[in-house]
This record gives C-alpha cells, structure tokens and sequence, in this order.
C-alpha cells in the first residue's frame, strides 16, 4: 500500500510502485485529497479503502509512505491496525510534527493552501503527530538530508531535507532509522531511498551503507 503526501498525488509514488510490482508485490497506489480533510478523516478513508481489498489469506499489508502518508499511517494504526499489518516504511515523516508548519500555521495562505493537515502537523502538544501512538509495530523511517539548505530549511536549522528535520523524522518504537541525500519532495523519487525501503520490507532493516 502506497500513501502519498501532502500536495501530492498517486503519480509522486510510481517509481514505488513500478518497483513495487518488479519485486512481485501487489501493489495498491492510494491516492486522496490531502488539503481537504484532517488527519483523522483520511485514516478512516484509508480504512475503508482496505476494506475493498481482496482476502488475502496468510498475505500481509505492508506500507510506503510519503511525509504526511506516514502520519495517515499512523493514525490508521492508532485507532485500529489492520489484523494483517506487515511492514512500514516512511519516507520524510513528520513524526514529532513540522517547524515550518508551527511557523506558519496561523497566516492565511498557509490555511489556504495546506488546508486541516497543515494545521494540525505543527510541534505543539495539540498537534496530531504527537498525540499518536508510538510505534508498536515493524517501522522503518528514511530521512532526508539536502545538500545545499533551502530557504524553509533554514529556519529549522538542524540536518534536514528542506521541510522536515532528521530529528523529527524518528518514532519512539521504530526498528531502523537511516538518513540518505535528498529534497523532501523527491525522497519517493530517489533511488537509494526506494532501495533501502524495499530492503526494509523484505528483510525488517536497512542496509548500513548511509549515504548521510
């Protein structure tokens, strides 16, 4: 199962998907309107897509996710894990909540434009990310860490992939954790990322050879 983030669509995920099916998963792109609804709503969506699954007898729902999708996740998890839950891997989670996100949160065209997720992906104790469960299931997260600092990246001002810190990426509970070079945006793009995912996936840890 493919989750995408925020300001995204089911196509940021083909290159998973693609590699998904050459390691003969079957594979199921979800897609959603990440600005339109809370947190909470689109894990009860989630959910009722699963159910639309085929029996899959003593098969296992393993999860990819992109930065919001990994809370999506979370929160499908928290309220009721499915009974035949495999896997997570997320990419770029937000999993302690967003800097940016608490800077920004309250001005008007970021209401606008990120809609119920981004207000509720901010550091404080009402935020959704941290009112989670931590993680009591198999979980790999994969950070990203830009090169050059862009201009949000800045102002968190720890290793970062340009909107979420190596920091905040990481989940009390989580079996692996490793940091490779690369944007937030293009993380479901890259190719050691996509590599140590699926190594997570078959095997419950990533390869050692960090890239950061």
């Amino acid at each position: 199962m493919l989750v995408h983030g925020l300001k995204r669509t089911r196509a940021s995920m083909w290159p998973a998907a693609l590699m998904a099916r050459r390691r003969g998963y079957a594979v199921f792109n979800w897609g959603y309107p990440a600005a339109r609804r809370g947190i909470i709503g689109h894990a009860d969506a989630l959910r009722r897509a699963l159910d639309t699954l085929p029996p899959l007898g003593d098969g296992h729902i393993h999860f990819l996710t992109h930065s919001l999708g990994g809370i999506i996740v979370r929160a499908l998890i928290t309220f009721g894990p499915p009974p035949n839950l495999g896997r997570v891997v997320m990419l770029g989670p937000p999993n302690a909540g967003n800097e940016i996100a608490e800077h920004l949160r309250r001005t008007r065209i970021f209401r606008r434009v990120m809609g119920p997720p981004g207000q509720e992906l901010g550091t404080g104790a009402e935020s959704v990310p941290r009112r989670l469960k931590d993680a009591a299931f198999e979980l790999g997260v994969i950070a990203g860490v830009r090169r050059r600092p862009a201009l949000f990246g800045r102002w968190i001002g720890t290793p970062n992939d340009g909107l979420v810190s190596v920091s905040a990426t990481r989940l009390v509970g989580m079996r692996d954790h490793i940091v490779v070079h690369g944007g937030h945006g293009f993380l479901p793009w890259n190719p050691r990322a996509l590599s140590q995912a699926f190594t997570f996936l078959a095997t419950g840890r990533f390869g050692r050879d960090d890239d950061a």
